[in-house]
């Protein structure tokens, strides 16, 4: 028995940046509700996530324990935690078609991460199209 190679298919271009279900390239952004060219795409974001802040449960406990003993311990409600909470919404458009993807955040972190990976979808369109002028004259 021999070995006949298959012809080999060219692989499609790995994704630069992903934001949730949306994924782009150097020519193509692709989202669950299309294709589209990345120079003809539009990106905007809405930030729904809410800052809290409160007292943490341990601070509570120390007080409790502590209060007997120092008067000082009730410097441990001074003691505050930050909880991020929501989405980002990303809003692909593209020649009167859209498609919206909601992010999840759940700290500051993630939060800052898909700002900064929106910012880098829209310089790849700011690219493509200043590669698709270039290329028209």
């Amino acid at each position: 028995m021999t070995h006949v190679p298959l012809p080999q298919q060219p692989l499609p271009p790995q994704p630069l940046v992903s934001i949730g279900n949306v994924h782009a390239t150097h020519d193509w952004v692709v989202t669950p509700g299309g294709t589209w060219p990345t120079a003809d795409v539009n990106v905007s974001t809405s930030d729904q996530t809410a800052v809290t802040t409160h007292t943490p449960a341990w601070a509570i406990v120390l007080v409790v324990v502590f209060i007997w003993f120092f008067l000082l311990s009730l410097l441990f409600l001074l003691a505050r935690e930050r909880k991020v909470s929501g989405y980002i919404s990303v809003t692909i458009s593209c020649n009167g078609q859209w498609y919206t993807e909601q992010v999840p955040v759940a700290d500051e972190f993630q939060r800052a991460d898909v700002l900064n990976r929106v910012a880098y979808l829209q310089s790849l369109i700011g690219q493509a199209r200043y590669a698709r002028q270039f290329r028209q004259g």
